[in-house]
């Protein structure tokens, strides 16, 4: 080959080279602008199922991790800055006593050791999807922003056209009825708010108690031989009793971690009080005779989880003593662990014993459930925790609540809201934050300047696509002063 015959050779290996990578960026560039897009979450409006800038905390009580949402504006940084170095949790706008605590023992965020702030959630879009199917109720949606469309919003897909929707203590009603969440969704809305796994081993002082760290179980009055309580291995032990023995959750302590959300602060939504929750726990019979009861109380009214030894469970409403659901199953190996719950939401009633899951879907109307709006608050909730026959003993307890929609009392615009329904038209969609709270939504978005759409919809065309994947959640720093170049694969998810 001569030294011609090479350059020429050479030149078209540069030739084929430089299309590959203009085809590449075509492909690129089509790909991103017509099949899957990646966006940044920039606020906590749909926290913890996605997150915006956020501190991520340990509690140095009982080192329970747990976010806490970052607002720029607030520590005297412009909208959508994230500084680069270790900034103190509580800015000067931010009392002590509104900042972050513990969602477990309570503790308040020690603020003397700056922390840095994590970036947002990076998620990829499917866009263009609804081009090619209908908008499904619950899926999480990115959309032009209605009152400023140069700005892209992602919320939850609540309304479609042309239906009439109503939030009645902060569940969703469509068309007058009730509106379940599949259990794929229900799994992601879950927000743990009690782990006895990360408890402090002695009393502490913390001042959104005023006064000692309460252990939140304590047993009815003649009861407390029967329980059990360890902080030390977080286990609770059932002594066996031929008669029914109580051990009750502090309703005082219950009703401060159902009125907010932890990713908030201690900032209260004072117009709700969560009622929809689950308690799930780890069960080890220590014989065959036993009985172990979970009772969740709702507007005065109680329902139980009746987990029988050998071999039945049942749902019961203990107001009228009424059987709702009752089945067979695998009895409990003795000595070895089961996970079990028992869950009341979205006027629906499901245990789940292992892979058994015996479920009650009740009267869709709330005053079938004794719901009053002025109802008294002291009427609800309550966890009960009942044990007869032989021992047991119960790990890993953890107490979840259901996402509440609130109804922001005082707020001018308020669609959609309990006594104010909102009936969508032809090609218009409503949606909601799933930090209710914190989420300028559907329910307050202010009347356009013009008619090119209609207030606290998302016109159809507005939409961009489905958010399906976090691909990149906050990682981690390989040195102090560093970049977090790490991924943090563990919190890479699927979107519901």
């Amino acid at each position: 080959m001569t030294s011609q015959d090479t350059e020429i050779s050479a030149l078209h290996s540069i030739k084929e080279t430089l299309e590959s990578l203009v085809i590449a960026f075509i492909l690129a560039f089509v790909f991103r602008a017509f099949i899957v897009e990646a966006f940044v979450i920039p606020t906590g409006s749909m926290a913890d199922t996605l997150r915006g800038a956020h501190f991520n905390l340990t509690c140095q009580e009982c080192t329970h991790n747990y976010n806490f949402g970052f607002n720029p504006e607030q520590h005297g940084f412009p909208k959508g800055y994230i500084p680069p170095k270790p900034i103190p949790v509580l800015s000067k706008k931010l009392r002590a006593g509104d900042g972050p605590i513990c969602p477990d023992c309570g503790t308040p965020v020690n603020n003397t050791y700056p922390r840095y702030v994590n970036n947002g959630d990076r998620i990829l879009v499917l866009k263009y999807v609804y081009q090619f199917y209908e908008p499904k109720r619950w899926d999480v949606v990115v959309f032009k922003n209605p009152t400023e469309p140069r700005d892209n919003f992602i919320k939850r897909l609540i309304g479609r056209p042309e239906e009439t929707v109503e939030i009645i203590d902060g569940d969703i009603f469509i068309n007058g009825n009730i509106s379940r969440k599949p259990d794929y969704i229900q799994d992601i809305l879950w927000i743990e708010c009690f782990n006895f796994d990360y408890q402090p081993e002695l009393p502490r002082t913390h001042t959104n108690y005023h006064g000692p760290w309460p252990q939140p179980f304590h047993p009815d009055q003649g009861s407390e031989e029967s329980w059990q309580i360890d902080q030390k291995t977080h286990q609770i032990t059932f002594n066996a009793s031929e008669e029914p023995k109580k051990l009750d959750f502090n309703r005082q302590r219950l009703l401060n971690i159902l009125t907010f959300c932890f990713y908030n602060g201690t900032s209260r939504a004072n117009d709700f009080t969560a009622s929809d929750m689950k308690l799930s726990a780890v069960l080890n019979p220590l014989g065959s005779n036993g009985l172990f009861i979970i009772q969740l109380g709702k507007y005065g009214r109680t329902y139980s989880g009746i987990i029988n030894f050998n071999g039945e469970c049942l749902i019961q409403d203990d107001t009228t003593g009424q059987i709702r659901a009752q089945k067979q199953f695998t009895l409990p190996t003795q000595g070895k662990p089961v996970e079990i719950s028992f869950a009341n939401v979205d006027h629906h009633l499901e245990i789940q014993v292992g892979k058994l899951k015996l479920s009650w879907d009740g009267p869709s109307e709330p005053a079938d459930w004794d719901y009053k709006p002025d109802r008294n608050i002291q009427l609800f909730p309550s966890v009960t925790l009942t044990g007869q026959g032989d021992s047991f003993t119960l790990q890993h307890i953890r107490l979840y609540r259901d996402v509440h929609y609130t109804n922001s009392n005082g707020i001018q615009y308020r669609r959609g809201t309990e006594g104010n329904p909102f009936t969508l038209g032809k090609d218009q969609f409503f949606v909601l934050g799933d930090n209710s709270p914190m989420s300028h939504d559907s329910r307050f978005w202010e009347p356009p300047a013009n008619d090119l759409y209609r207030a606290g919809t998302v016109p159809r065309d507005y939409l961009i696509g489905k958010a399906f994947f976090v691909y990149w959640p906050s990682g981690y720093r390989p040195r102090e002063n560093f970049f977090p170049i790490i991924p943090n694969v563990g919190e890479m998810r699927l979107i519901h």
